[in-house]
């Protein structure tokens, strides 16, 4: 009774459900269906009549206009390119033109080239002397040579479902469970799915019938309206298109003797004032060109002179007065002059400054580095300043090689300057050799007999002291910072370099 009564039920509400939605869906598609088809060919003669009517009135409107168009372009472009090319003729002849450009260019040449005159004269000037005092510097006897060095609750009850079913404990439930379930589960089902078959279908077609027949006739006014609107635009088109295309064709063809005329008119007036201001541009600027060659000629020679003594006075002055520094003849060289820059020894630098001024100058500092990094570089690099035209030899300690350097070609890089102001670089290239054996760190935190925390860092150059079977003795390189200076390691933790 229980699988009975509930299936009828659920039957009952899935085919009330179901027939609902599937009459109203296909209600909805048969309806504007059937509209569309009873509603396309109502409005028919209309669109065509009306179609026809408006392709032609708008044919003939549009033909119209772009026939009077063309025939207007026509005489415009054959009579503008005749009158143009008459009348630019006369205007490459205007006198007024011509002497309106002469006029012109004589005027912006006697400014213009007296300027640029000055200013490259100026320049030759200068540059003239500078070369001079220089030059001069050279060849007088030397005074002030000298050789600088520097310093370097509770368990889960009876579920809630189970206590609406009517079990009051656990332990009814449990024995619902173990015993009673297949039988019931069984009788139920059968008795279920009958009572639910039988009650979805009595529910369903009444459902569909009603929700069909609703939905249709909705759907219908709605597909009616919409068959009828796409009939009369369908004949509408295609008449107007057709219409449209005849009478566009016939009256863009027409000649429009009134248009051409008028294009004829407007177009020689507009090619005679174009052609003959064309021309008299072109002939100003010939003028121009004339008037401003002939004056730059006669300017030019004059203002270069004046321009060129005025360098040569600014230059005497800027060197009586200021000191003018220059650095030559950079090297490098080792400390102890064996011509070999080894490991540990000093990198020396020889430079010559010179001072073209009039006036000492102030210290030069010098701003070196190293390319590869194997050089501590010595702090607050500078040399003396330089007595007024003299030269100074310098020779300064730029820095003194790692213990662990690596051998091959570095290069110092130097920048000298005075107050702020570079007056010299250089790059210089030097091949390091290195007799003592290195050994490079394989991993971070290498052990180190003896030293609870080596702190050596994979990549860091270590001196093998001497070999010990399997291990070597080593020593901190003279730029390391661990906490250690002697110790012993595994080979195979060291890389020989």
């Amino acid at each position: 009774m229980d699988g009975r009564r509930q299936g009828y039920s659920d039957g009952v509400n899935e085919g009330e459900w179901d027939g609902r939605r599937n009459g109203t869906n296909e209600g909805a598609s048969a309806g504007r269906q059937a509209g569309r088809r009873d509603g396309w060919g109502v409005d028919q003669a209309a669109g065509t009549q009306n179609g026809g009517a408006a392709g032609q009135n708008a044919g003939t409107a549009n033909g119209t206009q772009a026939g009077q168009k063309r025939c207007y372009d026509e005489g415009y472009a054959g009579a503008y390119n005749a009158a143009y090319a008459v009348a630019n003729e006369l205007g490459l002849q205007d006198a007024a033109s011509y002497q309106s450009g002469y006029k012109k260019g004589q005027s912006d040449a006697a400014v213009i080239e007296v300027a640029n005159g000055q200013k490259a004269g100026y320049q030759a000037g200068f540059s003239q002397r500078e070369a001079e005092l220089q030059s001069s510097l050279d060849t007088k006897a030397m005074r002030d040579v000298f050789t600088k060095s520097l310093p370097l609750g509770v368990k889960p009850g009876l579920p809630i479902e189970r206590a609406r079913g009517g079990y009051a404990t656990p332990e009814e439930s449990q024995a619902y469970d173990n015993g009673y379930r297949e039988g019931y589960q069984r009788g139920y089902r059968r008795s279920y799915d009958d009572s639910k078959r039988q009650g979805y279908n009595e529910r369903y077609q009444n459902a569909y019938r009603q929700a069909y027949n609703v939905q249709y006739s909705i759907s219908y006014r709605d597909g009616y309206a919409e068959g009828k609107e796409q009939g009369y635009q369908e004949a509408y088109s295609a008449a107007y298109n057709s219409a449209y295309s005849v009478y566009y064709a016939e009256y863009s063809k027409m000649d429009y003797a009134d248009q051409r005329a008028q294009g004829l008119s407007d177009g020689k007036a507009a090619g005679q004032k174009d052609g003959f201001a064309a021309g008299c541009a072109e002939q100003t600027k010939r003028g121009y060109k004339a008037g401003y060659e002939k004056t730059a000629a006669e300017v030019y020679p004059g203002a270069f002179a004046a321009g060129k003594q005025a360098g040569i006075a600014a230059a005497d002055k800027y060197y009586q007065e200021n000191a003018v520094l220059k650095v030559a003849s950079v090297s490098l060289y080792d400390e102890n002059g064996n011509g070999k820059f080894e490991a540990g020894e000093n990198v020396m630098m020889r430079a010559e400054i010179k001072n073209f001024g009039f006036q000492p100058s102030d210290t030069v500092s010098i701003a070196a580095g190293s390319e590869r990094g194997d050089i501590t570089i010595a702090p607050n690099l500078s040399a003396a300043g330089v007595g007024g035209r003299t030269k100074t030899v310098v020779n300064i300690r730029i820095g003194k090689l790692y213990d662990v350097a690596a051998p091959g070609t570095d290069a110092i890089n130097a920048t000298f300057t005075e107050k702020g102001r570079p007056v010299g670089d250089s790059r210089q290239l030097y091949s390091i050799v290195n007799p003592n054996k290195v050994g490079i760190v394989l991993m971070d935190n290498a052990p180190l007999a003896g030293v609870t925390v080596s702190g050596l860092k994979s990549g860091e150059r270590v001196l093998i002291i001497s070999v010990m079977g399997d291990f070597y003795k080593v020593r901190k390189a003279e730029n390391s910072s661990v906490k250690w200076t002697e110790g012993i390691m595994f080979k195979k933790d060291l890389r020989l370099q």
